[in-house]
C-alpha cells in the first residue's frame, strides 16, 4: 500500500507538470501573437501619419477672370495656377505681371487678378467732324466698357468715377459684358442714360 501511494503522488506529479507546461506554452503563444498584433497594429498607424495629407481648401477669386467667385480646390501644395484655372482662367485684360501665378494659397484666402491699366484715348476735334447736328463739343473716342479704366470711363456722358467703378465691379462679378445692353443692369444706368451712352460704348 504505501508503494502504490508513491506511485500514485509521482503519476499525479507528472501530470501536473504537463499540464503547468501546456498552460505556459499556451499562454507565450497567445503573448507573442498579441505582440505581433500590436507591432502590426504600431506599423499601420506609422504608415497613416507618413502619408501625405490631401485635404480641400476654399478660396475668393475675383478681378480679371472668367469665372470669379468661391472656389474649391483638392489636393496639397497649391498655387495661384491652380485657382486661376479653377475659375476659368484669366481674361485678355489680366495683368499677368502683377501677380506670381507660382505663388503658392492657403484656405479662405482672397485672391484678386488685377487688370492691365488702360491708358486714356481721346480723339481729336475730328469727333465734331464725324457727327452731324452737334453743338460743336467734342465727345470723344468710343470707349470698350469691358477693358476701360475708371479715368476713360468717367469721360463718358453721365458716368462719374463711382458709377465707372461700378461698371468695373459689374464686369468683374459677371465675366465681363456681352453687349452694350447689358451696360443697364449696372446700377444706376437706365433707358435714359443708356441712350446717351450707346454711341460712345463697345465690347
Amino acid at each position: 500500500m504505501p508503494m502504490f501511494k508513491k506511485q500514485m503522488i509521482v503519476v499525479l506529479a507528472i501530470a501536473l507538470t504537463a499540464i503547468v507546461g501546456t498552460m505556459y506554452a499556451t499562454t507565450s503563444e497567445e503573448i507573442v501573437r498579441l505582440d505581433a498584433g500590436v507591432e502590426r497594429a504600431d506599423r499601420v498607424d506609422d504608415e497613416r501619419a507618413s502619408a501625405p495629407t490631401v485635404g480641400k481648401i476654399f478660396v475668393y477669386v475675383t478681378g480679371a477672370v472668367n469665372s470669379p467667385g468661391m472656389i474649391e480646390l483638392n489636393g496639397s501644395d497649391l498655387h495661384l495656377a491652380d485657382a486661376v484655372n479653377a475659375a476659368g482662367g484669366l481674361l485678355p485684360t489680366a495683368d499677368t505681371d502683377a501677380i506670381n501665378m507660382a505663388d503658392q494659397i492657403s484656405n479662405g484666402q482672397h485672391i484678386r487678378v488685377p487688370e492691365k491699366l488702360v491708358m486714356k484715348s481721346v480723339e481729336p476735334s475730328r469727333a465734331s467732324n464725324d457727327h452731324s447736328g452737334g453743338g460743336g463739343a467734342s465727345t470723344g473716342g468710343v470707349v470698350n466698357i469691358n477693358t476701360a479704366g475708371v479715368e476713360e470711363l468717367d469721360t463718358l456722358p453721365g458716368i462719374g468715377p463711382s458709377m465707372a467703378q461700378r461698371i468695373i465691379d459689374y464686369r468683374q462679378l459677371n465675366g465681363g459684358f456681352k453687349s452694350i445692353d447689358e451696360i443697364q443692369n449696372v446700377s444706376g444706368i437706365g433707358q435714359k442714360k443708356f441712350e446717351k451712352l450707346k454711341s460712345r460704348i463697345r465690347v
